[in-house]
């Protein structure tokens, strides 16, 4: 009997809504997993994977407030899980709640260092952006401090974005030398998109925007990878600086 038949048969059972809707994920029926998860969510609402996952898609959908509500009470359940804070700062920084995304992020720093987890360089990337936006310069240079060249990490491009915040990196071809060193990048595209966001966010916060703002445009303007955080942020970016650029459709 497959998952679906089990939930037919005991359509009550929030334990089968979490399996069902994390199975129909792997099979990328995002639509229908999100309608699973709300489901169980009536039975168990307190289940910390479903609000995870579910508030997860919704950043993807650009429904921040709605992410953050569910990622938040992920977080609250499950305090240790570093994902769940970071996942939380990011639909908060991106919905404009940047003092709960400075705090989530805070959180996230000091659950990877708690459990040695290899991600630092990305939430501390997220907080240099949540403190340098609500213009707390020494505090986003303060949180810099966590990220060194050739530390170890899973995010080669948080790593390099930061390091050209902290100095360590000069702007002139930072994209160009950064992709020289990637050693057989799966996904060669996003990471020079990631890159060139970090190095565009980096010349705005710097004053200049004229260098800024053809990178934020060649990024909003993109064909590829419309879901990527580095084009939703750029997007956004060139819309606070009152900028036009080409709509382009998913």
């Amino acid at each position: 009997m497959d998952l679906a038949q089990k939930l037919e048969k005991d359509p009550l059972n929030p334990d089968l809504h979490r399996e069902y809707g994390l199975w129909l994920l792997e099979e990328n029926r995002i639509d229908e997993a999100m309608e699973v998860f709300s489901r169980g969510l009536v039975y168990n609402p307190f289940d910390p994977v479903m609000r995870f996952r579910r508030g997860c898609k919704y950043i993807g959908r650009e429904m921040y407030a709605q992410s953050a509500s569910d990622l938040k009470l992920a977080a609250l359940l499950k305090p240790e899980d570093w994902e769940a804070w970071y996942y939380f700062g990011v639909a908060c920084y991106l919905g404009g709640m940047y003092e709960e995304a400075k705090t989530a992020h805070s959180k996230s720093r000091e659950m990877m260092i708690k459990y040695d987890v290899k991600a630092i360089p990305a939430t501390v990337d997220w907080y240099w952006m949540i403190c340098m936006k609500l213009g707390q310069k020494e505090e986003a240079q303060k949180a810099l401090e966590y990220v060194y060249p050739g530390m170890p990490t899973e995010d080669g491009d948080y790593l390099a974005r930061t390091l050209l915040y902290k100095g360590y990196y000069k702007p002139e071809n930072f994209v160009e030398e950064r992709m020289k060193e990637i050693q057989n990048p799966e996904r060669p595209v996003i990471y020079q998109q990631m890159l060139t966001f970090g190095l565009a966010n980096y010349l705005h916060y710097k004053g200049r925007d004229q260098e800024a703002i053809p990178l934020f445009k060649e990024l909003a303007e993109a064909t590829q990878n419309r879901n990527l955080f580095a084009v939703k942020q750029a997007m956004a970016q060139l819309t606070e600086l009152g900028v036009e650029y080409a709509q382009i459709k998913e």
